[in-house]
């Protein structure tokens, strides 16, 4: 591995890092993105943020609202997995947006790309989706924070955002310095949804919550004819 540029935007400090498969972007020490040429899924948190929005009970969804775009792994995997599924991005790092588009083959995910603040966006959006997912996360000194805490006012605009048997998803990262902002969100989830699972990757630090009406894992089964 070798890092082939270095980015200080506004919000981030990214490395770029080249691997014998693919690509990396690394966040606080973090690996933030991904890119492998060979494989479409990770082992890690952007497979349990896929898995929990396929869980949509009625269908997987058609629509979706990222908020936190970084590299776009996540919405790679579920447009391999939903082709057709219609998907708008917001991130507020124009500079990882320009990185995503040169190293990660961004452009060719067609897919609709917001550089804004994510939360302030959804203030003023009026279309609504199948699945809004929350990834918003930011590079502090030494790790990755929420810039947000998720009150009330919060989560009932992200509420909002939600078509009739629509999902919530929010990607938690729950290792050391980070279970007290995981318990609020979870707190704040079953405040407002009767419905709330955890999704959790085979490795790392995260977990998906995923609220709304959902189906049962065996759903996941009928993925599999996509994988090699």
């Amino acid at each position: 591995m070798k890092v082939i540029e270095r980015t200080r935007s506004l919000y981030n400090e990214v490395d770029v890092w080249e691997t014998d498969t693919g690509i990396d972007f690394e966040v606080a020490g973090g690996t933030h993105a991904t890119w492998d040429r060979h494989r479409i899924l990770t082992d890690y948190a952007w497979d349990a943020i896929t898995a929990a929005a396929l869980l949509r009970e009625s269908a997987p969804p058609r629509s979706m609202l990222m908020l936190g775009l970084g590299g776009g792994t996540a919405v790679r995997q579920l447009k391999y997995f939903v082709p057709h599924m219609q998907v708008t991005a917001v991130e507020i790092d124009a500079d990882m947006v320009d990185l995503a588009r040169r190293y990660m083959g961004l452009d060719d995910l067609n897919i609709n790309v917001v550089v804004d603040d994510a939360y302030r966006y959804i203030e003023t959006c009026e279309e609504s989706f199948d699945a809004v997912i929350d990834d918003v996360y930011l590079g502090g000194a030494s790790d990755v924070f929420r810039p947000q805490a998720h009150d009330d006012a919060l989560m009932e605009q992200l509420r909002s955002r939600l078509k009739p048997g629509g999902i919530l998803l929010a990607n938690l990262v729950t290792g050391s310095g980070h279970r007290r902002v995981q318990s609020r969100v979870r707190r704040a989830f079953k405040r407002h949804f009767d419905q709330v699972r955890r999704v959790r990757p085979p490795k790392g630090f995260n977990e998906t919550l995923v609220a709304g009406p959902t189906a049962p894992p065996s759903r996941l089964k009928e993925f599999e004819a996509k994988l090699t």
